[in-house]
């Protein structure tokens, strides 16, 4: 259920929208492992690339269905899946080498697909939260083609696709993940977090990369990605949509099957880019769609951002955090909105330009 919370948040985002106007725009590695040798100047952050791997096959007939809530500790996998785990683990282990990390949820089945590649490692996969699948409230153990299933899915789609719409703040009944932008704020502080360790522990992986490796679920890292890297290929994504449509439980088979591999690259202050999907690259200059998606996103996001952390902020009734929140709204917005005019101008230019190349 959606709390009724739209006088506060007209009145804070009219507050934002006068404030607008007057903006200008502006662990220790073990001996066997080989260090990154990092020179930064002031300000600059090393990239580092982040390996992210969908579970893999639950016992059934949990696969067809959707996550329990809370997500853990759910199903384990079943014996197809212990394989697929091992595989995967061993694949890793021949591309990589050394890593900085390794990473995994709360459920069972994100555990045992990490075990593998853990041992191979002789790591201890560190538990995220923030990795855990979107937790699907009032429509858990769904099964995946019920009307439930598909609510679940547009929901997340919403929060995806929708983002550039003012879509992220649909609600999610009964979903500790009660919205994308709450949603958002978890997976990326898990993020986070991964990229903090990696440069704590800089190990260079046999891709010449600083790498971690985190183990999670489908829709989670399909919506973070969207909502955040720099370089998502729409239609390709639209593509992949349209496919799973085809097949009976498509949504969870063809998008990112069990043990794909999502690779992202980047830092928390740069950015991330999407290096690739389940194995097929993703171009680092998108079409002029996706380009016009990812500035429509980052001017849009912002500002229901700033309207879910100023609700938040009444709710708390502390006078200073909403004079800081709203504050703090003003900024992003304004330089959100500053920058958006500039960069679709760009977008375009760029796009005529490779036409007549």
């Amino acid at each position: 259920m959606r709390l009724g919370f739209g006088p506060y948040v007209t009145a804070g985002i009219a507050v934002i929208g006068a404030g607008v106007i007057a903006v200008t725009p502006i662990a220790a590695p073990g001996p066997d492992r080989h260090v990154a040798d990092i020179a930064l100047t002031a300000g600059d952050e090393p990239d580092v690339v982040i390996d992210v791997v969908r579970h893999a096959e639950m016992i059934s007939p949990f696969e067809n269905l959707l996550t329990p809530s809370p997500a853990f500790p759910g199903a384990p996998l079943s014996e197809h899946g212990l394989q697929q785990a091992q595989d995967v683990g061993n694949q890793l282990f021949d591309e990589l080498g050394p890593v900085a990390g390794i990473f995994e949820g709360q459920g069972l089945r994100e555990m045992g697909t990490a075990a593998p590649f853990a041992e191979l490692e002789h790591m201890t996969s560190q538990i995220l939260p923030g990795l855990n699948e979107i937790d699907a409230g009032i429509y858990a153990l769904d099964p995946i083609e019920s009307l439930g299933g598909r609510i679940a899915f547009l929901t997340a789609g919403a929060w995806s696709l929708g983002a550039p719409f003012g879509l992220a703040l649909l609600p999610a009944p009964g979903s500790s993940d009660v919205n994308g932008v709450v949603f958002n704020d978890r997976f990326t502080d898990a993020i986070d977090t991964m990229y903090n360790a990696a440069i704590a522990n800089p190990v260079v992986s046999d891709n010449g990369q600083i790498t971690d490796v985190a183990f999670n679920s489908e829709a989670s890292i399909f919506v973070w990605a969207l909502m955040n890297v720099k370089n998502p290929d729409i239609p390709f994504f639209l593509e992949r949509i349209a496919e799973s449509h085809t097949v009976p439980n498509g949504l969870s088979t063809i998008l990112l099957p069990n043990t794909g591999i999502v690779e992202i690259q980047g830092n928390p202050t740069d950015g991330w880019t999407l290096v690739s999907w389940d194995g097929e690259a993703i171009p680092e200059n998108p079409d002029l769609l996706s380009a016009l998606f990812v500035d429509l996103r980052d001017v849009a996001l912002p500002v229901q951002v700033a309207e879910w952390n100023i609700f938040e902020a009444i709710l708390n009734g502390d006078p200073t955090l909403i004079q800081d929140t709203l504050a703090e709204g003003i900024q992003n917005v304004g330089t959100a909105m500053a920058q958006f005019p500039e960069a679709v101008f760009t977008d375009i230019v760029d796009a005529l330009t490779n036409l007549g190349a």
